[in-house]
């Protein structure tokens, strides 16, 4: 191979190294406001919901899910709600989507750049020009995309306070997760995760979460 051409081979290379894709991620922005402290483990906890939440498949699942989390932050589920420390209640939702329009730039050839390959003769070496083009932006195009809102709210509340008939909230959180899927089952288990990565977080901070997905996920 020539000596240029080999130059260009590499150089290559490199920008296809580059442009590499990342993994897919799951994104959430997460909303936490509480008053407990950092070490929360050893809490029993129980679900509190209403009678309609109490006949949903669904809740039984996103419950499910919050549980899996509390538990893993070292809470206790209880058994009876009457056991429990703390009552926990949640909601979730998805929204009818929202149209997005965005500016992205149109690629092109804007130029063109020249090596020099050389070739053996008789009469001494010959350098041969070869051309290539230079690729850049020529434009910009609008693009149209319906954008969805995912979200799921976790409070939890002192039950003893709360039978009291006193202020007994302790933690407010809300994941939201914005997305072209309205598919809320496959999100929730997702959302839960993203709110509880580290429970109770810092009280009246928003972070933005950033999950690794498995190949082929939403």
């Amino acid at each position: 191979m020539k000596r240029y051409s080999l130059i260009w081979l590499v150089l290559l290379l490199g920008v296809l190294a580059g442009c590499a894709t990342q993994p897919p991620q799951f994104v959430a922005q997460v909303t936490v406001r509480h008053t407990l402290a950092s070490d929360v483990a050893g809490k029993r906890f129980a679900f509190s919901h209403t009678v309609s939440q109490s006949q949903s498949l669904l809740d039984k699942t996103a419950e499910q899910d919050v549980a899996d989390q509390l538990t893993v932050a070292g809470l206790i589920p209880a058994d009876n709600p009457q056991q429990a420390d703390w009552l926990v209640s949640l909601s979730y939702g998805v929204d009818n989507g929202q149209i997005v329009v965005t500016q992205e730039p149109v690629w092109g050839t804007v130029g063109y750049g020249v090596f020099y390959d050389w070739y053996s003769t008789p009469g001494g070496r010959v350098y041969v020009p070869r051309y290539y083009d230079q690729p850049g932006i020529v434009g910009t195009q609008s693009i149209q995309s319906t954008v969805f809102t995912r979200f799921l709210a976790v409070d939890i509340t002192d039950r003893k306070l709360l039978e009291q008939g006193r202020f007994a909230k302790l933690y407010e959180g809300k994941a939201v997760n914005r997305s072209a899927s309205q598919d809320l089952d496959w999100a929730l288990p997702w959302l839960s995760r993203s709110l509880f990565q580290s429970f109770p977080g810092f009280s009246g901070t928003t972070n933005t979460v950033r999950l690794i997905l498995p190949p082929a996920q939403k």
